[in-house]
């Protein structure tokens, strides 16, 4: 029995060896995991720290809506047609609209990723803004014509010739009584004198 465990003992030695490499390895492993978790930690709570210092510079923030799509001129907006999008509260202007309205439509051509305010569009239940570069001028119409909605686009027409191409209508009366346009700034002298002597007449664009 004793010889026999005298030439097991060579490899015993390298059992215990073995046993012994793979246990510091294991406490090497440990200590690495450790190590780095800690650094981990350490870098993330630096990145909370400095996105908070960020946050605290900026003040409050807004949710606004912007366009998820071009929208033409003259188009109804829906929720569908805008997402949400988060800003400070500094930079976010009077104009705009932090509650979209079910009868808004585009008064501008707005691009993808354009802010949904009162200088873009107009609906029956807001006050309209004058688009950048034009003038509102209110015509009564001389004829019956089909109903007129906030963003349609009509020509204008004196003696038998356009004087205003792609009026944007503002807003209407009931029964299409009265009509406020928005006509360029050029055109809005002829158009008013024409409404003024009850000869401007309105006629539907595309």
């Amino acid at each position: 029995m004793k010889q026999l465990i005298d030439r097991l003992q060579p490899a015993l030695r390298v059992l215990n060896a073995a046993y012994r490499q793979l246990s510091s390895s294991r406490q090497k492993q440990i200590v690495t995991i450790s190590v780095l978790a800690t650094i981990a930690a350490l870098i993330y709570a630096r990145e909370v720290r400095d996105l908070q210092t960020k946050t605290q510079a900026f003040g409050k923030y807004t949710v606004v809506h912007i366009a998820a799509r071009e929208i033409a001129i003259g188009e109804p907006i829906t929720a569908s047609d805008t997402q949400t999008f988060t800003m400070p509260s500094q930079f976010v202007l009077p104009s705009t609209l932090l509650e979209l309205s079910e009868s808004l439509t585009a008064t501008t051509n707005i691009q993808q990723g354009d802010v949904i305010s009162e200088q873009n569009t107009s609906a029956s239940d807001q006050r309209v803004a004058v688009p950048a570069g034009m003038r509102a001028v209110s015509i009564v119409p001389r004829i019956a014509m089909p109903a007129l909605q906030p963003g349609s686009l009509v020509d204008i027409v004196a003696n038998g010739q356009i004087i205003a191409a792609r009026g944007i209508v503002l807003s209407t009366l009931d029964d299409n009584s009265g009509i406020v346009i928005a006509v360029s700034e050029s055109t809005a002298p002829a158009v008013a004198s024409a409404a003024a002597i009850g000869e401007a007449a309105i006629v539907l664009a595309n």
